[in-house]
């Protein structure tokens, strides 16, 4: 795992050209449960 990059290259340049492209879709809903989450679970975290 030491020689595995964090950031997949070629993942990130797809991504890249598809936003030039006009071809990258944002699932707001995911984006939504993800930010609903997150702040759940900082909410619980800072419960002492």
């Amino acid at each position: 795992m030491a020689n595995t990059p964090l950031v997949n290259a070629a993942k990130v340049e797809d991504i890249k050209q598809a936003i030039s492209e006009g071809r990258f879709q944002v699932n707001s809903s995911a984006v939504a449960d993800g930010l609903i989450q997150t702040v759940k679970d900082l909410i619980s975290s800072h419960k002492t």
